[in-house]
């Protein structure tokens, strides 16, 4: 069974932000960071992926918190340039936007590879389209996606640019006491400056061949090659090393060893899994928790061994219920113990 895929925390950081120019950002970010069992720390790392469904948990709360439910059309027009690092910088020295949009397809795993988009020609339209949904869909990361690819093309492409329209396969988003019949879409229409639909049989943002063929005033040829060995280079890298949750489940420990909390329920729970699930994924990915643990826990204790801490203090710090089973393990990985690798570290020379 395929796995539901993950998101880069580049993606979460403008919710983050959003929440941050609220009135009451600290008690918004509690209830953000507990609702979501993210950490800033998780949110700060640019290496560091969520699950899909706690990117769509991150997008409901966010829009919950700060009452705006048409959020994703304030960061489209908040994010600064850059903020998608280089798949976005690859795509900005595209040639043309229909060229720019087939990187943007490419490498959007890099990003977030819980959702499949493509872009597809017929007749004399180009569609960004999404192919297959995330199994936790956030429909409004769709709505900025779109209003960031229009915000986008607007600045850089060297004629005037507009779509064609923007189709989205889910209803339109509602504030708190607004009914089907009363909500007006004029916002959204006047925001892309064209024809916008909810509940479509697709969802897509249509352009005109013209319009894709359409020459980018960022356009750069030499800064394009060496970006795009550099995005093929993560790409490869990313399908080459360890499975996301696998990746991602090791980032966890390290962090959930210290606090004597790295069982697999609550390593579920943040991961928004549950038991179950968890180790079936991780079955498929050729591990388990069990020994991604021991790994994890061999790999710090290298690393404590070279400071200053006691071998109680390493013992604790790694989650074991006390010294002596910190040395059988030890002694098990290695074939000496703590104290025998701690002599050869120091004595090694630098």
């Amino acid at each position: 069974m395929p796995s539901a895929g993950t998101v880069s925390t580049l993606l979460l950081r403008p919710l983050v932000t959003a929440l941050l120019a609220g009135a009451s950002a600290p008690a918004d970010l509690a209830a953000f960071y507990g609702a979501t069992d993210l950490t800033p720390e998780i949110v700060a790392d640019s290496d560091a992926r969520v699950t899909a469904a706690q990117f769509c948990v991150a997008w409901a709360e966010v829009i919950r918190l700060t009452k705006n439910p048409q959020l994703a059309l304030a960061i489209a027009e908040a994010t600064p340039a850059g903020a998608f690092g280089v798949v976005e910088y690859v795509c900005r020295s595209a040639p043309t936007l229909g060229e720019a949009l087939r990187r943007w397809v490419r490498y959007l795993n890099l990003l977030d590879d819980a959702v499949e988009v493509g872009l597809v020609y017929e007749g004399d339209f180009g569609y960004l389209r999404v192919l297959v949904e995330s199994e936790a869909p956030a429909p409004a990361s769709h709505e900025l996606c779109f209003a960031l690819v229009v915000s986008h093309a607007r600045r850089l492409c060297a004629m005037p640019f507009r779509a064609t329209s923007v189709e989205f396969a889910h209803r339109a988003p509602l504030a708190k006491g607004e009914n089907r019949t009363s909500h007006d879409e004029a916002s959204y229409r006047r925001w892309f400056d064209a024809r916008v639909m909810f509940g479509a049989a697709r969802t897509q943002l249509v352009m005109s061949r013209s319009v894709l063929d359409g020459r980018l005033a960022t356009a750069d040829p030499g800064l394009s090659e060496i970006l795009g060995r550099y995005a093929e280079g993560e790409l490869v890298a990313r399908e080459r090393d360890a499975p996301p949750l696998t990746a991602q489940l090791r980032r966890i420990l390290r962090e959930a060893l210290r606090n004597d909390d790295a069982q697999i329920e609550p390593i579920a729970k943040r991961l928004g899994l549950t038991p179950r699930s968890l180790q079936r994924r991780l079955r498929e990915e050729g591990t388990s928790l069990q020994n991604l643990r021991e790994e994890v826990r061999r790999e710090l204790a290298d690393g404590y061994l070279r400071g200053e801490l006691s071998i109680a203090e390493i013992s604790f710090l790694l989650g074991f219920s006390e010294p002596s089973a910190f040395f059988r393990a030890f002694k098990r990985w290695t074939g000496l113990t703590p104290l025998e690798s701690r002599e050869r570290l120091r004595s090694a020379p630098a």
